[in-house]
């Protein structure tokens, strides 16, 4: 039987009185700092929307290897976590770094990898969040906003808000990768080309690293993982060339590892960071485990609040998986902090 709510005599649905606010959507592409490359970026927001304010602003930006839209903006089951954000009353962007989705690739990355020098470093990649967050804060009139990272994109992230305290409101790191202490020198590793290039099957093995044996599948349902592999191939249509597809994404992150994570050198000091922070995690996470967020956390001295959740039953790829509630929650929760 439903329930009803009586006001001025009338007789009036909780669903009706709670109707879920419009979603508009805008896709851009801007220019970055490097002559001829231009960054993807999207905003989602109410309809009604039309006064902004820095806790209310929110810039997520991907890990890796994916864009940013084949996972804060996939829809599951009718809805993507950057809907479920804008849906509060948030004005809510997504940023792709050069050589990501549907910012600017290079020629080369049509050619064989080893033709050209690696694309898309963790310093390129901190320029082109710094460029995204200079734009919304001019095009919305504030001085800052908030960011949320996932795996590597908490590094871009963490080390962008140490360097531009003035910047940001708070800070959300999800699964963070961290240098251990005792990790030893890094050895010689191979030459980096241009790219790296990966399929579905071998993505979604590195980001479930950690899952008990029969549990992948039950936290990443066959509808949920089509739903990401069509994503994929939206953003990155060539890869349909091959069968199975295979997406092509910047090695610079690789070039990256011998001169900081391999070799235990930090890429930024957390330290620097005096936004408000949360760390959040899978219990499963066997990319950035527990041990590695603990290690960040304890660095993040100057922050002025700074939170560590473990989310059970959860992996690497959270955002996307059956835990993604309890993270929608836990982050929401944080965002909307007094």
């Amino acid at each position: 039987m439903k329930r009803f709510l009586l006001a001025l005599g009338l007789m009036v649905s909780p669903a009706l009185a709670a109707e879920p606010p419009r979603i508009v959507a805008e896709d851009l592409r801007i220019p970055s700092d490097t002559p001829g490359i231009e960054l993807f970026l999207r905003n989602k927001r109410p309809a009604t929307l039309t006064s902004f304010r820095p806790e209310r602003t929110v810039l997520y930006i991907h890990g890796s290897t994916q864009p940013s839209e084949t996972v804060f903006d996939l829809p599951i089951e009718g809805e993507s976590w950057a809907d479920r954000i804008a849906a509060r009353g948030f004005d809510v962007w997504l940023v792709d770094v050069r050589g990501y989705g549907r910012s600017t690739r290079p020629a080369s990355f049509r050619e064989p990898a080893a033709n050209g020098a690696p694309f898309g470093t963790t310093a390129e990649a901190v320029r082109d969040l710094g460029t995204a967050v200079d734009f919304i804060r001019s095009r919305r009139g504030i001085e800052r906003l908030s960011l949320i990272g996932w795996s590597w994109g908490t590094i871009i992230t963490g080390a962008y808000a140490g360097e531009n305290p003035g910047r940001v409101a708070s800070l959300v790191l999800i699964g963070p990768p961290w240098t251990e202490q005792g990790t030893p020198a890094a050895s010689p590793a191979a030459p980096v080309g241009v790219w790296q290039e990966w399929t579905a099957e071998i993505g979604l093995r590195r980001l479930q690293q950690g899952v008990p044996a029969g549990e992948a599948e039950r936290i990443f349902p066959a509808a949920t993982r089509a739903a990401w592999e069509a994503a994929l191939l939206e953003s990155i249509p060539e890869a349909a060339a091959s069968n199975p597809p295979r997406f092509r994404s910047p090695a610079g992150v690789l070039a990256d590892g011998p001169a900081y994570w391999r070799a235990g050198r930090d890429f930024h000091d957390p330290a620097r960071i005096t936004a408000p922070t949360l760390i959040i995690l899978g219990e499963w996470d066997g990319l950035a485990p527990l041990r590695q967020a603990q290690a960040l956390f304890s660095r993040l001295r100057n922050a002025p609040v700074r939170r560590l959740v473990e989310l059970p039953r959860a992996s690497h790829f959270v955002l996307v998986e059956t835990g993604r509630d309890a993270l929608h929650r836990e982050v929401q929760s944080f965002l909307e902090q007094d």
